[in-house]
C-alpha cells in the first residue's frame, strides 16, 4: 500500500498540490495575496479552524490575524511608582563620610580629615552616624587603627559645640528632694522659669497645624484643648524652627516656612505649630533632658552630653559590653549539628566553611574593637579608669572602689563566674600589647603588679590551651623588655616612612655582610668603604637629598670641596676665584684650567647676582624693596619647580651666598621663588646639609649661616629641618667611614640649629635612639650628644649649652637614652 500510485499517476509524497515545500509562500497556488514592502498590510483571513490539537496537520486552515486596528498607547497614571533619590541629611552625610573613609590613607590624612571636619552635623542622628561609620571602619581595618584614632581626635577638637542642641524654657515646677512626688509638666506656682535641652528637634513632621499669623496664635491654638485645630499635611513645604517652649504642660514647637530666593521680604509671614502633652514626649519620639534651674547650666550639660568625645565613649562602651558576640553564630551552629546527618557531604562542607568564615569575621571585629579602644586611650580620648574597667572585665575581676580609696591600694577580687574563654585571653593580650607602654606608669604600679601576678598564674595553668598560655608568656616578656616589641607591629605609613624603612633594611644588610666578610660592599678593607660610599650616594638620591651628585664630583676629580683620598695624591695649585659649574657646584680650588677642559664637565665663571641679571625696567624705576621683605608674598604662587630644578636652585643659592654673605636680599628673593613648590624648604635643607659632610670649612660655615638666616626670616620651618637632619643622624655610622670629622660637623650644625630653635633635645633623643638600636654595641649616639654639647659651648658659651641640655625635661630624656650614670658623668664634665 505504501508503494501504490494514486489514480492520477502522481506521488502523494512529492509534487502534489499539498506539498509544503513546493507551495511555500503560495499555499493556494496564487500569488495575489503575497505582501511586498511598500504595500498595505494583508487583510485578515477567515478562521476556519475548529481549534484543538486534532487540526494541527491541516495546512490549508487559515489563522485569524489578531490585528484589529491601531492600538491606543498606554496612559501613565499620575500615582505610578518612580524611583526617588534620598536627599535627607542622613543619606547625604552617610555618602560623604563613606567616600572620605574609603580614600583615607596616611599620605592623604590631613586633606581628607579636614574634609570630614567640614561636614555639617545638623542633628544628633548625624553625629552618631558619623561615629558609627568611623568606628566600623576602624575595627575592620585594625592596621590603620592609629590613623582613625587621630581622625577622632581631630573631629573632637573641631566638633565641640553642636548647634542641634536646643534649649527649651519651661514653666514647670522644679524638682524637689521628694523625687517620688515630682510630677513632670506640673505648672510652677512661683512663676520661675526652668530649662530643658533636646538633641532631636525635627522640622520634618508629617502633619502640622496652621497657618497662623504670629507665634502667639500658635501658642493659643496649642493651649486651647477644647477647640483643637485640625492638622494638615506638610507635603514638600520646607520649614525652619522659630521657637520652643513648654507651657502649661504642653510641648509647643513653632516653625515658619524657609524663605526662598526672589521672594518679597515684606510678605506676610506664616507660622505653623506642633504640640503634645509633656507626659507623652517619649511616646511621640521627642527626647528631653532633666530640668535645670539656670540656662547656662542647661547649655553646659547639653554640650557635654552631645559632644563628639562623649558620643564616642558611649559607642566604645556599647561595643565592649556586648554580652555574647557569638550568640547568633552558636544558634546556627547548633541547628547545623542537629541536621548534619541528613545533609549531603558537599552541603556539609559548604555550611562548615560559611560558619568558619563568620566566626573568623566576628573574632576579627572583636580584636579590632579592643585595639581601637587602646589606640583611643593612647591619644588621651579615653581615661585610665575606663581602661582598668576593660581589663577587669576581661580578667573576670572587680574592684571595690570605696575600699581602694580608703586603703590607698587596689582592692580587687575575682568574680564568681571567673571562667575566661579563648577570646578573652587573646583580647586581654592584645589590649596590653596596645596600651602597655602608656598605662604602665609608676602611679599604676600596684594595679600592674596585680594584673601580671594573675597573668603569670594564667600562663602556667595547664587547663588553658597552649596558644593562650604562650601568648601570656610573650606578654610577660614584652613587659620585661620595657614594652619594646621584637617585631615591629604593622601600622599605616606614608611613602617617605616606607622609603626610610627600606633604606634601614638595606643598611642592616650591608652591616651584616660586612661583619660576615661578604662582598656586598665591593670588597673588604678600604676598598669596601668606597663601595659603601657609592651605596650611600644612591640612597641619598632616593630620599631626595641630592647627596650623590657632589660625592660623584669629588671622585671625578672635581671640586665639591676637599679632594678625594682614594686613587692618588692631590695636586696643589694657586688659589683661584670660586666658580660654579652648570649643575650649580662651587669650584673652590684645585686643578688648572687645562685639566678642567680635558676632565670633567665644563666649568663656568661665578654667577652674577640675581639682582644684576634682571633686565632694566623700560619705564620708571621700580620702587625700592626693603631687605626685610625682599619679595612680595601675596598674590598667586609661583609655578612649581621640578625636582631637578629645585635641587639646582638650592646649589645656586649656596654659591651666590658664598660670594657675598651680606646680600641677604637676593637669598630671600631666590627662596620666595620656590613658594609654589611643595616641600621646597625640606629639599633645600636636605641638599645643603648633605653637602656639609664633604665640603671645606668655610663653605660649611656659609651653609649653616644661610640656613639660619632663612629660618630667622620665616622662609624655613622647623619641619624643614627635622627630616633632613634625622637622616644625617640616623646614617652617622656610614658617614664616619668616609669622613672621620663628621661628628664635629654634625655638632656644629646641631649647635646652630638648637640656638635658633629649629631643633631641640626632645627631637634629638629619638633620632639617637634609632642609632643605638641599629648599633647596640657602638657608642655613636653618645658621641652625637657630646659633640653637640662641645660645639654649643665653643660657639655660644656654657650658659647656652646649659639652656639647651640642662633643663629638667632634657635631662630626663638624655638619662633615659644614655643611662643615668653615663649622663651624670657627661653633664658634670661638660656642663
Amino acid at each position: 500500500a505504501r508503494t501504490s500510485m494514486p489514480p492520477n499517476g502522481t506521488d502523494n509524497n512529492r509534487g502534489g498540490p499539498n506539498d509544503r515545500r513546493s507551495n511555500r509562500g503560495n499555499r493556494n497556488n496564487k500569488g495575489g495575496d503575497q505582501w511586498k514592502r511598500g504595500q498595505e498590510a494583508p487583510k485578515p483571513r477567515p478562521n476556519n479552524r475548529s481549534g484543538g490539537r486534532s487540526n494541527r496537520g491541516n495546512r490549508n486552515d487559515h489563522h485569524q490575524d489578531e490585528f484589529d486596528g491601531p492600538v491606543e498607547p498606554l496612559v501613565m497614571p499620575e500615582n505610578r511608582w518612580m524611583p526617588s533619590k534620598d536627599d535627607s541629611s542622613r543619606a547625604k552625610t552617610e555618602k560623604s563620610v563613606k567616600s572620605i573613609l574609603n580614600k583615607m590613607t596616611k599620605e592623604k590624612f590631613e586633606h581628607l580629615s579636614n574634609q570630614m571636619c567640614d561636614i555639617p552635623i545638623i542633628s544628633y542622628e548625624v553625629l552618631t552616624l558619623m561615629i558609627h561609620l568611623v568606628y566600623e571602619k576602624a575595627i575592620t581595618e585594625p592596621t590603620f587603627g592609629d590613623m582613625y584614632a587621630d581622625l577622632c581626635v581631630k573631629l573632637s577638637q573641631r566638633v565641640k559645640r553642636n548647634t542641634f542642641v536646643k534649649i527649651i524654657p519651661s514653666d514647670e515646677e522644679p524638682p524637689t528632694e521628694d523625687v517620688e512626688g515630682f510630677v513632670p509638666g506640673r505648672t510652677s506656682t512661683s512663676g520661675n522659669t526652668v530649662y530643658r535641652w533636646s538633641n532631636d528637634v525635627s522640622v520634618t513632621d508629617a502633619e502640622i497645624v496652621g497657618p497662623h499669623e504670629d507665634p502667639e496664635s500658635c501658642l493659643r491654638a496649642a493651649l486651647d484643648q477644647g477647640n483643637a485645630p485640625t492638622p494638615i499635611k506638610r507635603g514638600d513645604m520646607e520649614l525652619e524652627l522659630h521657637s520652643l517652649q513648654i507651657k502649661e504642660g504642653m510641648f509647643v514647637k513653632i516653625m515658619k516656612p524657609v524663605a526662598k530666593e526672589g521672594e518679597d521680604e515684606e510678605a506676610k509671614e506664616e507660622f505653623y505649630t506642633v504640640f503634645f502633652p509633656l507626659e507623652e514626649a517619649e511616646k511621640c519620639g521627642q527626647q528631653l533632658s532633666k530640668i535645670f534651674l539656670s540656662e547656662r547650666e542647661c547649655e553646659n550639660d547639653g554640650s557635654k552630653q552631645n559632644s563628639f568625645k562623649r558620643s564616642l565613649l558611649n559607642k566604645c562602651e556599647d561595643e565592649f559590653n556586648k554580652q555574647d558576640i557569638y550568640v547568633d553564630w552558636k544558634k546556627e551552629k547548633k541547628e547545623y549539628e542537629d541536621t548534619k546527618a541528613s545533609l549531603t557531604e558537599s552541603k556539609r562542607n559548604e555550611i562548615e566553611d560559611e560558619l568558619d568564615f563568620r566566626r573568623m569575621k566576628i573574632k576579627k571585629q572583636m580584636l579590632g574593637n579592643i585595639r581601637f579602644i587602646g589606640e583611643l586611650f593612647k591619644k588621651n580620648m579615653l581615661k585610665e579608669r575606663i581602661m582598668r574597667y576593660c581589663i577587669h572585665s576581661l580578667l573576670k575581676v572587680e574592684e571595690n572602689e570605696k575600699a581602694t580609696k580608703k586603703t590607698g591600694s587596689p582592692v580587687i577580687r575575682s568574680l564568681p563566674d571567673d571562667e575566661m574563654d579563648a577570646e578573652d585571653h587573646e583580647a586581654l593580650c592584645n589590649l596590653f600589647t596596645t596600651i602597655g607602654k602608656t598605662i604602665d606608669t609608676p602611679d599604676a604600679y600596684l594595679y600592674m603588679k596585680y594584673y601580671f601576678n594573675k597573668i603569670e598564674t594564667l600562663s602556667n595553668d595547664k587547663r588553658i590551651e597552649t596558644r593562650s598560655r604562650f601568648m601570656y608568656k610573650d606578654l610577660i616578656e614584652l613587659r620585661g623588655n620595657r614594652w619594646k616589641m621584637r617585631r615591629e607591629q604593622e601600622t599605616a605609613k606614608t611613602l617617605d616612612e616606607i622609603r626610610k624603612d627600606a633604606e634601614r633594611e638595606e643598611r642592616a644588610q650591608e652591616q651584616q655582610s660586612q661583619r660576615s666578610g661578604g662582598g656586598y660592599r665591593g670588597g673588604g678593607g678600604r676598598g669596601g668603604g668606597r663601595g659603601d660610599r657609592d651605596d650611600r650616594r644612591d640612597r641619598g638620591d632616593r630620599r631626595g637629598g641630592g647627596g650623590g651628585d657632589y660625592r660623584s664630583d669629588r671622585r671625578g676629580g672635581g671640586g665639591g670641596g676637599g679632594g678625594s683620598t682614594y686613587g692618588g695624591s692631590r695636586q696643589r695649585s694657586t688659589p683661584q676665584r670660586p666658580s660654579v659649574d652648570e649643575h650649580g657646584f662651587t669650584q673652590v680650588g684645585g686643578r688648572s684650567a687645562s685639566a678642567r677642559v680635558t676632565s670633567g664637565p665644563p666649568r663656568v665663571s661665578a654667577p652674577v647676582p640675581r639682582s644684576q641679571r634682571m633686565p632694566p625696567a623700560p619705564a620708571a624705576p621700580a620702587p625700592p624693596v626693603s631687605k626685610s621683605s625682599p619679595a612680595p608674598t601675596s598674590g598667586a604662587l609661583p609655578s612649581p619647580f621640578t625636582e631637578e630644578k629645585l635641587k639646582n636652585r638650592a646649589k645656586s643659592m649656596r654659591a651666590e651666598f658664598m660670594q657675598d654673605r651680606s646680600n641677604v636680599e637676593d637669598l630671600l628673593f631666590s627662596m620666595d621663588e620656590t613658594r609654589g613648590t611643595p616641600d621646597a624648604g625640606k629639599t633645600i635643607v636636605q641638599v645643603n646639609v648633605d653637602h656639609t659632610i664633604d665640603c671645606k670649612d668655610n663653605e660649611r660655615d656659609a651653609i649653616i649661616a644661610m640656613l639660619v638666616i632663612l629660618f630667622e626670616k620665616g622662609k624655613l620651618s622647623r619641619s624643614d629641618f627635622e627630616g633632613p637632619m634625622a637622616d644625617i643622624v640616623e646614617f652617622i655610622d656610614s658617614y664616619v667611614c668616609d669622613s672621620p670629622r663628621v661628628m664635629e660637623y654634625l655638632g656644629d650644625m646641631l649647635a646652630a640649629f638648637f640656638k635658633i630653635g629649629a631643633l631641640d633635645v626632645k627631637w634629638l633623643v629619638p633620632q639617637c635612639a634609632k642609632v643605638k638600636e641599629i648599633n647596640p654595641g657602638a657608642d655613636f649616639h653618645t658621641q652625637v650628644i657630646t659633640h653637640a654639647i662641645d660645639s654649643q659651648k665653643k660657639a655660644y658659651g656654657v650658659e647656652e649649652a646649659k639652656r639647651c641640655f640642662g633643663g629638667n625635661a632634657e635631662q630626663r630624656e638624655l638619662a633615659g637614652l644614655l643611662g643615668l650614670d653615663t649622663w651624670k658623668a657627661i653633664s658634670s664634665q661638660k656642663l
